[in-house]
């Protein structure tokens, strides 16, 4: 009410000096959007340009995990599925250790099978694989670990009826192991926040 009051009683005043109003108000109007873009841009400026990645990495070597366990070529597994891990997910390059920012240094600790379920007859059913691993990234410039993972547990479960190589054997629940840690090493180094 009080607005339209002052505005009816500006009105004649309004018009007649209309134009130098616009005038003035545009340089003024154009002004200002160009300073709040300005702070937008630099404000998010940060956000957009790093790489969110622990220690500011921008490549990692995965070099051939350690094998603590009697199981034949499950360190070289392992390693290769976590270097397709990193290219599939694709935040990371992979390269060669030498000329990567940082090394994923990896152990395999322990492979164990366990009865999981049981027959009525009191006879294993299925097998629970579990794969204990330890994980280390280290920066190669001045060897500082940037993340250190020290228990990564995966696990699967397989058919004691089935041969190690078909489907839902032995094989299947060590993938399924795998994937549970590699998974979790993946989000951990390329967590953003």
């Amino acid at each position: 009410m009080f607005l339209t009051k002052i505005f009816l009683l500006l009105r004649p005043l309004l018009k007649k000096h209309r134009r130098c109003l616009v005038l003035r108000i545009r340089p003024l109007r154009s002004s200002l959007l160009v300073i709040l873009c300005a702070i937008c841009l630099v404000g998010c400026a940060h956000y957009s340009t790093t790489t969110g990645m622990i220690g500011g990495i921008r490549s990692v070597g995965v070099p051939t995990a350690e094998n603590e366990t009697a199981e034949f070529d499950i360190g070289e597994r392992l390693s290769e599925r976590t270097g397709d891990a990193f290219i599939s997910d694709g935040r990371l390059l992979v390269v060669d250790d030498e000329r990567s920012d940082a090394a994923l240094l990896m152990r395999v600790i322990s492979l164990i099978d366990r009865p999981f379920t049981y027959t009525a007859k009191e006879q294993t059913e299925q097998y629970r694989f579990s794969v204990e691993v330890r994980a280390e990234l280290v920066r190669n410039a001045d060897d500082e670990i940037l993340l250190e993972l020290p228990r990564l547990e995966g696990w699967g479960t397989y058919d004691a009826r089935l041969a190690d190589d078909e489907e839902g054997g032995r094989e299947f629940a060590v993938d399924a192991a795998f994937t549970m840690i590699i998974e979790e090493i993946v989000d951990r180094i390329t967590a953003s926040w």
